[in-house]
């Protein structure tokens, strides 16, 4: 067993969204937030959306999307898992993706409270498999955190321009605030389209942080 300390309780923060955006091109539609969940309370637990066969006309599809957070406690360490997935997606018949997987995986270990109250968070296990731009598979310059638990926030990988499509980012991975350095941000690819169709599409959303209550600093 961990020693005791005077933290109160340990007080779990995250989200995950499977796909958001919006249409602008031919027409306007929303798609809103599919399968948006969060910790409720701040308090431990487990939470799962599922969705399948999603599809507006040719512009957006997917076969399934999944979003969980599992949040628990044991003898005094505390760990939230975040995981927002889409599988088989594809974007105007021009782009194809066999999975997206944004992956977050907080750990605090009360014995550091209260000199620290925040969470140690990674990306590790996060995943863009198989991406496809008019049939061509394209490279992908993933950071080492995405593999082994090491480094920090503050990576944007080069995007990918292609002409009378659009730019698509991917792997962002970010501090929310700079001057708030415990909650973190993932978004695993990100479509600015432009063109004939127009629309802005995110996949694999996630953000994590977490707190030893009272924080302290």
């Amino acid at each position: 067993m961990l020693p005791a300390t005077n933290m109160q309780k340990y007080l779990y923060k995250a989200d995950a969204i499977a796909l958001r955006g919006s249409i602008r091109k031919p027409y306007f539609q929303e798609l809103g937030d599919h399968l948006a969940i969060s910790t409720y309370a701040g308090s431990a637990g487990r939470i799962e959306c599922k969705s399948e066969s999603f599809a507006i006309g040719e512009e957006i599809r997917y076969d399934a999307a999944r979003t969980e957070i599992i949040a628990s406690q044991q003898d005094g360490i505390y760990t939230t898992t975040v995981t927002a997935q889409v599988f088989g997606l594809q974007v105007m018949k021009r782009l194809t993706v066999e999975e997206v997987t944004c992956r977050l995986e907080s750990v605090y270990d009360s014995r550091l409270y209260p000199k620290a109250c925040y969470p140690r968070v990674m990306p590790t296990g996060s995943v863009i498999r198989n991406l496809r731009i008019d049939g061509e598979p394209q490279r992908l310059a993933f950071p080492r955190s995405f593999e082994v638990p090491e480094g920090e926030p503050g990576f944007f990988p080069e995007s990918i321009y292609v002409k009378g499509f659009g730019t698509i980012y991917y792997a962002e991975w970010t501090w929310v605030h700079p001057q708030e350095k415990h909650q973190q941000h993932l978004t695993m690819l990100r479509l600015a389209l432009g063109s004939n169709g127009g629309g802005a599409v995110c996949v694999g959303n996630g953000s994590s942080d977490g707190v030893g209550w009272p924080p302290t600093g």
